[in-house]
C-alpha cells in the first residue's frame, strides 16, 4: 500500500503512508522501487569508495541480519550485486544529493502518563522547507531540486522473517530514516538535534560500520521491546554520528522513559525515569550550557521552548494528564522558522505526533502553513492511525 494521506494547502509538505509486508529482501526491494520512481535516485548513488561498503556490511552481517537481508532487496531493486565492495545498499538516501548534513533541527518532546490513554510521547518535528543545496549554497541556488521534507512518510513495515512490526514518520532515508516511530510491543522512540557549538553546522556526513543517529533508532524499533532493552544498544552497540548530533526519548508500553545522549567521550550517557514524565528539546539536559552559548538564537530558542512546557506541567499540578492537554502543551511549543534577513517563514514545526503505546496507535496532525499575524504554525486536524497487527 502506497496512499498519499495528506498535502498541505500550500503544497510544501506531501506525507504518503506506505504498508509493507513480506521477508526483508521484499521489504527492501519495494523500498528500492520507490526511491528510483518517486525520488530518481540511481544506482550510482549507492556507490562508496573501495573498503567502506564492505566494513558496513561486515559489521552487519554480525549485529544486524535483519538489515543485511534488506540490503540485498535494495541491491536487487537497483540491479546492483550485493556482494560489490563498492555497493552500500544498506540505506537509501533521498532528497539529499548532496554530502553535506541539513539545516538545523528544532523539536519538542513530552512524555506524560495520561488517564484517558496511558503513557503518551507527544513531540513536535520542527524543520524548513529548503533543498539541500538551498541549505548549503542560499535560496534559488538549484530551484529543481526537492525539499528534504518536503515528502517524508509514515511507513508501516510488517516484517515476516525478522524484527518487529513497526510504525514510523520516516525521512532522509527510505530504509532507515526514523525519526519518531513505535513498534509492536509500544515501545516509542523519537530524535531531536542536540544543539553542540562545538562542532561545526556544516561538515561531510561519516559513513562508517555500524550504526548513525537515525539507524539506531531503526535497529532498536526492529529489536527492542523495553527502554531497558534499548538501554542495552546504546550501551553495546557502535553508534556513530554522520550528520549532525542527536539525543533521543524513549519511552515504553510499562510507562518507563529514558532519555539518551552523547557524552564529550563519544559514548551514550542514559537517564531513566520510571514515572513516564520527560521534557526535553534541543539543548543538553544531562551537561551544564556553557555560558557563550546562551545567546545563540537556536539555544535560547531551545531553553525557552523547555521553560514553556515546564511551565505549564507544574504551574498546574492537580491537573491530571489528557491526550487533549499534552496536545495543548504541544501546541505552545510548535514555530514558525523564518529568514533572519527577511523575516519570510520556510518552515516550521512540520508534525505534532501523539504516540499512544497502550493502544499502539498514534494521533498526528500535519503542517498547513503559518498562522496569519501569529507566531506559530496552523496544524492539520487530527489524523489517527495504528498498527495493524494483521497487516
Amino acid at each position: 500500500m502506497d496512499v498519499l494521506v495528506y498535502q498541505s494547502p500550500d503544497e510544501r509538505l506531501a506525507v504518503r503512508h506506505v504498508r509493507i509486508r513480506g521477508r526483508n529482501e521484499e521489504i527492501g526491494e519495494s523500498l528500492a522501487c520507490i526511491a528510483r520512481s518517486r525520488h530518481r535516485v540511481a544506482a550510482q548513488d549507492l556507490l562508496l569508495p573501495d573498503g567502506v561498503a564492505e566494513g558496513r556490511r561486515e559489521w552487519a552481517v554480525r549485529h544486524y541480519p535483519e538489515l543485511v537481508a534488506r540490503g540485498i532487496g535494495i541491491a536487487r531493486g537497483f540491479g546492483l550485486d550485493p556482494a560489490d565492495p563498492t555497493v552500500d545498499a544498506l540505506g537509501i538516501g533521498y532528497n539529499i544529493q548532496l554530502p553535506m548534513p541539513p539545516q538545523m533541527v528544532g523539536c519538542s518532546v513530552l512524555t506524560a502518563p495520561t488517564v484517558d490513554a496511558g503513557m503518551v510521547v507527544q513531540r513536535n518535528f520542527d524543520f524548513g522547507f529548503l533543498s539541500l543545496p538551498d541549505a548549503v549554497f542560499g535560496p534559488g541556488s538549484h530551484p529543481e531540486a526537492p525539499a528534504m521534507l518536503s515528502e517524508p512518510y509514515l511507513m508501516e513495515i510488517h516484517p515476516t522473517d525478522g524484527g518487529m512490526r513497526t510504525l514510523f514518520m520516516c525521512a532522509f532515508d527510505l530504509c532507515n530514516g526514523v525519526i519518531d516511530g513505535m513498534n509492536e510491543a509500544g515501545l516509542v522512540v523519537s530524535l531531536m538535534q542536540l544543539i553542540d557549538r562545538s562542532a561545526a553546522t556544516f561538515s561531510p556526513p561519516e559513513t562508517a560500520p555500524g550504526l548513525n543517529e537515525l539507524e539506531v533508532l531503526r535497529f532498536i524499533l526492529d529489536r527492542c521491546r523495553t527502554v531497558e532493552d534499548a538501554q542495552r544498544v546504546f550501551n553495546e552497540q557502535k553508534i556513530y554520528q554522520s550528520w549532525m548530533p542527536c539525543h533521543y526519548i524513549i519511552a515504553d508500553a510499562n510507562g518507563i522513559v529514558m532519555m539518551a545522549e552523547p557524552g564529550d567521550d563519544n559514548t551514550m550517557r542514559t537517564v531513566v525515569k520510571r514515572d513516564g514524565s520527560m521534557r526535553s528539546t534541543n539543548h543538553s539536559l544531562l551537561r551544564p550550557v556553557p555560558e557563550s552559548w546562551e545567546n545563540d538564537p537556536e539555544m535560547r530558542g531551545s531553553i525557552e521552548r523547555l521553560q514553556r512546557m515546564d511551565a505549564h506541567v507544574i504551574g498546574e499540578p492537580g491537573q491530571p494528564f489528557t491526550t487533549v492537554r499534552l496536545a495543548h502543551i504541544a501546541d505552545q511549543v510548535a514555530v514558525n522558522t523564518r529568514w533572519p534577513e527577511s523575516g519570510t517563514v520556510l518552515g516550521g514545526t512540520l508534525w505534532s505526533a501523539s504516540y499512544r503505546p497502550r493502544d499502539r496507535a498514534l494521533a498526528i496532525r500535519f503542517w498547513s502553513g503559518p498562522e496569519t499575524g501569529g507566531s506559530g504554525p496552523n496544524l492539520s486536524p487530527e489524523m489517527q492511525f495504528q498498527l495493524d497487527p494483521t497487516a
